[in-house]
């Protein structure tokens, strides 16, 4: 049976994307049926918007996604899209962290070449290039674990936050999250419709918990190696596999597919 009025938001390193390959293949099945019967799927990420509108010509769909953790919405619009920012811009962002890099060592992906963080990200150059091209946070590589603590206080006391990806820490501001942003995007649909919408969500990392406590339908994407984050919310939903083919097999049975 078709849930017409569900709205899907989706992770998307180690969930619809393989965590390694970055490959959405197994999913197609339930990306193709999301694409005929025309329900709302939002990609919610740590990437940028140039990564994702790759991403989504990837895909071949137009709607409206969440990046960098929170940080801006993009609606479609007659121009393209809209952008909504839920956050400090960057160049703030960056100001702050030049200043906590001086005591924690610490690595931004602004300080980097390209060739380094397709390194670190096994993404080719071209797509290394878009990850760099900030607007609301910064991801770092933090040398010694140990300085979590104080680099969290420096944060807290310039209004930012820390917050843990699959493959690095963010720099963001504090606040916001996910989950604020996909609050938004609701409201903002519930006052041009009367109808009510049930919503899912599936993630995988700790950047993902407060999406996956927003919605209705939360659904947790084990780690390649078949482990969970830790997770205590209610009635969350275990996908069966990693990566793209778990999506593809929790929506498969949600929906009632056969």
């Amino acid at each position: 049976m078709i849930k017409e009025k569900t709205i899907i938001f989706t992770d998307l390193d180690g969930t619809l994307l393989d965590h390694t390959t970055y490959s959405f293949e197994p999913a197609k099945p339930m990306l193709n049926y999301i694409k005929t019967n025309k329900i709302l799927l939002v990609i919610v990420t740590s990437k940028t918007k140039d990564e994702v509108l790759r991403i989504q010509k990837l895909l071949e769909m137009k709607a409206p996604f969440i990046v960098e953790n929170g940080g801006g919405i993009f609606m479609p619009s007659k121009e393209g899209y809209d952008m909504v920012s839920m956050g400090f811009e960057y160049e703030y962002i960056r100001s702050c962290f030049l200043k906590y890099a001086k005591s924690v060592p610490i690595l931004g992906f602004f300080d980097m070449k390209d060739e380094e963080v397709a390194s670190y990200t096994n993404l080719c150059i071209e797509n290394a290039s878009d990850a760099r091209k900030r607007t609301f946070t910064e991801p770092f590589i933090l040398e010694d674990e140990s300085k979590l603590d104080e680099l969290q206080k420096m944060a807290n006391e310039d209004e930012l936050d820390i917050v843990k990806g699959g493959r690095f820490y963010h720099l963001i501001t504090k606040g916001q999250d996910k989950a604020s942003a996909i609050k938004f995007l609701i409201n903002t649909y519930k006052k041009s419709s009367d109808e009510a919408f049930h919503t899912i969500a599936l993630g995988d990392s700790a950047n993902d918990l407060s999406m996956l406590q927003s919605v209705d339908t939360p659904v947790l994407i084990p780690h390649p190696d078949g482990s969970f984050m830790a997770c205590n919310i209610e009635g969350v939903t275990k996908a069966p596999f990693p990566g793209p083919k778990g999506w593809n097999s929790v929506l498969k049975e949600y929906f009632d597919v056969k």
